[in-house]
């Protein structure tokens, strides 16, 4: 039987998992320089103590005109990522349900992301909504923008 532990992680500890992952383009100092932002925490997901899954987030104000953009407490989820091994097994939306847990207890009001495709079916699940059309990120694919209140 597997040990399951969903915690705060320390955000630097993410940087090879989100790296393999999400951005394979990147070398490790590249997104490991993206970790250096204030008030960044992580959540992760533990298998027997070895990280599985793990999200970013930060205060971030919401780009562009449509959305919450004038709204206090507006918070980015960045670099969502569960080990290709573990996916499936729900640690991702452990991982957010315990995100969005610690971003209401932080005082945040609103979170968003810019989503891969892939994932918006996760997102939706857990309350998020998608905004605007979707695009190309020509080193990582179809995302689109998804937000939800909290």
């Amino acid at each position: 039987m597997t040990s399951l532990s969903v915690e705060q992680v320390d955000p630097y500890a993410t940087v090879w998992l989100r790296q393999r992952v999400l951005r394979p383009h990147q070398s490790y100092d590249e997104v490991l320089a993206e970790t250096d932002v204030p008030e960044l925490f992580a959540i992760g997901a533990l298998v027997e103590r070895s990280l599985v899954s793990c999200v970013v987030a930060h205060p971030d104000p919401f780009p562009g005109e449509d959305g919450p953009a004038a709204r206090e407490g507006v918070w980015r989820l960045r670099g969502m990522a569960t080990d290709p091994a573990h996916r499936g097994q729900g640690h991702g939306a452990a991982v957010l349900d315990r995100l969005l847990d610690e971003l209401r207890l932080r005082g945040a009001a609103v979170v968003w992301c810019n989503a891969r495709t892939a994932a918006v079916g996760l997102y939706l699940r857990a309350g998020f909504a998608e905004l605007g059309d979707p695009w190309i990120d020509p080193d990582i694919g179809p995302h689109v923008r998804m937000w939800r209140d909290l």
